[in-house]
């Protein structure tokens, strides 16, 4: 009965004429395939490459995708390409056209073009604009002739009546890509030959035209839009709040991709390389701390703060921050600006000075008579007996207000949100001593640098094992790079926030205290570029410009997790919500919004003065 109702003689012709196109529309498409039908002639004395044909029923068709894929990562003798590229971005490798090999290099920007057989003859489509080269191998220059185009037309004219054909010389690029121009190539590949063009300068002319198109193409990107987005969320009194576990999984996942991607391209370095990144930890850590002991000074002279809070505040600047560095490293991403892969260790290494500083500094105060609610002698409320009062020990505070987590729980916090981390700061520091055990431990040891250094470590390891079999670091390089821009949006929206409600507690700072906050951080950047320039300058040795951003970044950003902990263990004297305004609410907000894109252009223009070739 079920049958009979369906044999309609109607709806069978319907299905026949539609089961016979799809046949036809099969046998279209697998003639095509075969022949190369629709692929542009190549200039002559070239062979092309060899067509892969894959079929669904090869029982190793997993296998052979696998090795395929080996063979596009593989490096090609003779080939040129850079050392280095950007968090998140894809390398495709393809053979293409090249208008001019003499101009396209590796680092170069070339615009992509579609080249084809249309109706009239040959014909380029312009698909991609400004898309940086990673590498370059295998060019076959083509000769001084015309391309053979097997037509009865042009055989029956005379050949020197005809228009001379432009032919390209053919080689293999690499080229740095995010998702989309990634499919966008691939289809391209597909449907036709890729041409490259060294890619003109559409900037204005001028330095003042070139400095302000660069400056806020670059402070309107998505990354700084949902930063934005998040420092409005209290201004106009939404009510959502940011999930704590969501931000705790973000920071994790930010820490082990940093690390991971760093430690992945650090086993490509040579070791001159890695001894030049040496070099630069030892010059990073000395400038960082110089920078906490400036700080200090320099709030001591602008303000009319305490001692202890001008000390406090100045070991927050002598560290480093986490969302300063992934911002700014996002930010190089989408600008496909390159940079050194070994920053990450600078960032890690960068984070300790501060602490010690600070350790320094509140001990001399110690000795110096400071009593203890944190005033010296001379300031208001200073009181001499209670200079003697003996303090709590180290680890003498209630389970559950250090911002961790219970033992027992399994589970343990990365870092709390910063406006958490001033309400659980404890008097807890043994008078006398500049760093015990925990302190150490907290320092050194702290959740945020195991993380960073643990990531390069396994990076490292796997990309020294990726260089015989690259598909040991495919699966990881899909979850800590590929995904990197969008979590980071995620953590910009949550940070965006966060300074935003720690700007009122700037209200009894005083104008010192603010002016110093937003101008600050951009002479301890220009110090930390030309130190950089310096060293390159002795060595003779040139840094990439995103080098110079995030060095940069590194000397001008303030903490907000690791010092607030080392706070709260070692300086309950001090303020806990002066040192959180002053990171958070003004130099973290003035970074990623002005400071990124400034820095940038000052270190193009300190490269760009003196050269170093």
């Amino acid at each position: 009965m079920h049958r009979q109702f369906f044999s309609n003689p109607l709806l069978d012709h319907v299905r026949d004429r539609a089961a016979r196109s799809c046949r036809l529309l099969g046998i279209c498409l697998l003639a095509l395939v075969v022949t190369g039908r629709g692929r542009p002639v190549l200039a002559a004395g070239v062979d092309r490459p060899a067509e892969r044909v894959q079929t669904s029923n090869s029982p190793n068709l997993e296998a052979q995708l696998a090795s395929e894929r080996r063979a596009r990562e593989t490096s090609i003798p003779g080939e040129q390409k850079l050392d280095t590229r950007p968090v998140g971005a894809h390398v495709f490798r393809m053979t293409a056209e090249l208008e001019d090999p003499d101009v396209i290099k590796p680092g170069s920007s070339v615009d992509v073009q579609l080249a084809s057989l249309g109706e009239e003859g040959p014909e380029s489509v312009p698909i991609l604009r400004s898309v940086k080269v990673y590498s370059i191998g295998s060019v076959r220059r083509a000769e001084a002739e015309s391309l053979e185009v097997s037509d009865e037309s042009d055989t029956a004219s005379d050949p020197n009546d005809r228009p001379e054909e432009n032919v390209y010389s053919l080689g293999v690029v690499g080229l740095i890509v995010n998702g989309r121009q990634l499919e966008t190539l691939r289809l391209a590949e597909a449907q036709g030959m890729v041409r490259l063009k060294p890619a003109p300068g559409a900037i204005p002319s001028g330095a003042f035209g070139q400095v302000l198109h660069n400056f806020t193409s670059n402070l309107f990107q998505p990354l700084l839009l949902f930063f934005f987005l998040g420092f409005a969320v209290p201004l106009l009194k939404v009510p959502f709040e940011f999930p704590p576990v969501l931000y705790q999984s973000l920071t994790i996942y930010l820490l082990l991709a940093i690390g991971w991607h760093g430690g992945e391209l650090m086993a490509q370095q040579s070791s001159s390389e890695l001894a030049i990144a040496g070099g630069l930890v030892v010059i990073g850590f000395v400038l960082n701390g110089l920078i906490g002991l400036s700080a200090s000074a320099i709030l001591r002279w602008l303000t009319p703060m305490r001692r202890i809070d001008a000390v406090t505040v100045g070991a927050y600047y002598g560290s480093d921050s986490a969302g300063t560095f992934v911002t700014c490293l996002g930010i190089l991403a989408v600008l496909n600006i390159l940079h050194d892969s070994y920053m990450p260790v600078l960032l890690a290494s960068m984070e300790i000075p501060g602490c010690l500083v600070g350790l320094f500094l509140v001990a001399r105060l110690r000795e110096q008579g400071m009593d203890t609610q944190g005033n010296m002698p001379g300031e208001p409320g200073y009181s001499a007996e209670s200079r003697r009062k003996p303090q709590a020990a180290v680890g003498d505070e209630p389970a559950g207000e250090s911002g961790r987590t219970d033992p027992g729980s399994g589970a343990t916090q990365v870092a709390v949100a910063p406006a958490r981390i001033a309400t659980s700061i404890r008097p807890t520091a043994k008078k006398g001593r500049v760093l015990d055990w925990k302190i150490a431990h907290e320092v050194f040891l702290n959740p945020g640098l195991f993380l960073l250094f643990g990531g390069i470590l396994v990076g490292f390891i796997s990309g020294l094992q990726a260089l015989e079999d690259p598909s040991v670091v495919e699966g990881p390089n899909h979850l800590f790079v590929f995904i990197f821009k969008g979590a980071l949006c995620l953590f910009l929206l949550e940070m965006g926030m966060t300074a935003c409600r720690q700007l009122r507690d700037l209200k009894s700072a005083g104008w010192g205290f603010i002016a110093f906050g937003l101008l600050a951080p951009n002479l301890f950047a220009i110090a930390g570029m030309l130190s950089l320039h310096a060293y390159s300058i002795a060595l003779n040795h040139p840094f990439y410009l995103g080098t110079y951003a995030l060095f940069a970044v590194l000397c001008a950003a303030a903490s907000y997790i690791a010092v607030p902990a080392v706070q709260r263990l070692a300086i309950p004297e001090a303020s806990p919500t002066l040192p959180l305004a002053a990171s958070l609410g003004l130099t973290f907000t003035w970074n990623v919004t002005l400071g990124i894109p400034i820095y940038i252009e000052i270190g193009r223009a300190i490269v760009t003065a003196m050269p170093v070739t």
